[in-house]
């Protein structure tokens, strides 16, 4: 089975949905954000589809996505994780 957060795309696609403000994404945002390529990111939401939820709205003609649940309760995990490790 894939785990996203073994693989370094999909980890650094998955690090885009952190935080409050972050919870519906543009393919072409996260590009932005992570220096990846457009057509990457497009390409791993295709392949990856169980992993995202896309909204039936699209401003501006792009697909809005978000994390599944179950995605997001894991990012979170790692987060606190993270901060247990600093905290060492």
């Amino acid at each position: 089975m894939y785990d996203p957060f073994a693989d370094p795309l999909g980890f650094q696609i998955l690090e885009t949905f952190r935080g409050p403000r972050t919870s519906w994404r543009t393919a072409g945002g996260i590009a932005r954000q992570t220096g990846l390529p457009l057509n990457t990111v497009q390409s791993y939401f295709q392949a990856h589809r169980d992993l995202f939820v896309q909204s039936p709205l699209a401003p501006g003609g792009m697909p809005l996505y978000s994390l599944r649940q179950d995605l997001r309760s894991r990012l979170s995990q790692t987060d606190s994780l993270r901060t247990l490790a600093q905290a060492k």
